[in-house]
């Protein structure tokens, strides 16, 4: 359990910056940190490092100090309150129990070190929550917008063969009439997506030398079929199978993850995978954990980008640990992960 005690007023010599006031100065902060969304107080409690983050939590109050004003944050994740250096607070902050966001400088050295931290910048909640609802709304007409454009290249080029150095195509708009329960019954494919059989297949046969042509194609066919039937993209399906196991149905980590997708064997069981080195179960299974994780992260952040990388995060480390950092936690290889798997989608789709 981490020490979070008022030692942490000694983090005044260090960082020795006061922090903004007023709106827009906190809200010019939250960008020069490249700040989008806020997270709990947890994830002040288990990192290792120096990072500035914005925190939206209950302040239960101030109390001073000969050495300056200690702002105390309620943690709901632990009975142990957090302790925020703050000079010169604003004054609203005083109240007890009051709602806010705060820009927070926090550092760490190791795991047995105290927390060491500085209030940068503090808004209360409202006008931050009404800013973050404006942004929302803009992302998603713009997103429809998008769509709409999208929708219309994909009626002109429904079976256009990709023409990017051998890059799979977008699949076409209209889906294919699947079967109702996917993994017993198998992966179908409507006429349209045949077309798109053999540039997914050449594309795969590119990364792994060592499969035969049949065992690409049924990779190509399996990742079309699930990623249409669960509104996937299939370029984000084929770059997280490319990152995660390099398109080996047989490929095992030390972890003791197996298969194309990569699932642990107990993600598998609950998703109902028997054998997660058969290539139909296994993209099942992988491509129904992508479509949940893509659903609750972008309903809960309310934008899709956002959405794409905590599901990556949870994908490689598991929601647990998004929840409790509030965010991608702080391990190098999901960080290096996430990354990967991103630049490689972006690659794919041609940017």
């Amino acid at each position: 359990m981490f020490k979070l005690l008022p030692a942490a007023i000694l983090a005044t010599a260090l960082f020795g910056v006061a922090h903004a006031q007023g709106f827009d100065q906190y809200m010019a902060l939250r960008k020069q940190y490249g700040i989008t969304q806020a997270s709990t107080p947890a994830a002040l409690t288990s990192f290792v490092g120096e990072k500035t983050l914005e925190v939206r939590g209950v302040v239960r109050g101030i109390i001073g100090s000969a050495k300056g004003q200690l702002l105390v944050l309620e943690n709901p994740d632990s009975n142990r309150e957090i302790y925020i250096n703050a000079t010169d607070a604003p004054a609203w902050l005083k109240t007890s129990n009051t709602t806010a966001r705060l820009i927070i400088k926090a550092k760490r050295d190791s795991e047995s070190a105290a927390l060491e931290t500085m209030l940068l910048a503090a808004s209360a909640e409202g006008p931050v929550a009404e800013f973050e609802a404006r942004e929302i709304e803009k992302a998603r007409k713009k997103a429809e917008e998008e769509a709409k454009r999208q929708a219309d290249r994909n009626s002109r080029n429904a079976t256009a063969p990709s023409d990017r150095g051998g890059r799979p195509p977008k699949m076409p708009g209209n889906l294919p009439d699947l079967k109702t329960n996917p993994l017993q019954d198998g992966p179908q494919l409507s006429a349209d997506f045949l077309a798109l059989v053999a540039p997914y297949t050449d594309f795969i046969l590119k990364q792994n030398r060592k499969l035969s042509p049949a065992q690409a194609q049924h990779i190509a066919e399996t990742i079309l079929a699930y990623s249409a039937h669960y509104g996937v993209d299939p370029r984000l399906v084929m770059a997280l199978v490319l990152c995660e196991s390099n398109f080996d149905p047989n490929s095992t980590s030390g972890a003791g993850a197996q298969g194309l997708g990569q699932l642990m064997p107990g993600t598998a069981r609950g998703l109902g995978v028997g054998n997660s080195y058969d290539t139909e179960e296994n993209l099942y299974g992988t491509v129904k954990l992508l479509r949940g994780n893509l659903d609750k992260y972008t309903a809960k952040t309310g934008d899709s980008f956002e959405g794409l990388v905590l599901a990556l995060a949870a994908y490689n480390a598991g929601p647990g640990a998004v929840s409790k950092h509030g965010g991608v936690p702080p391990y190098r290889e999901t960080q290096n992960y996430v990354r990967k798997v991103i630049a490689t989608y972006k690659k794919l789709c041609g940017e």
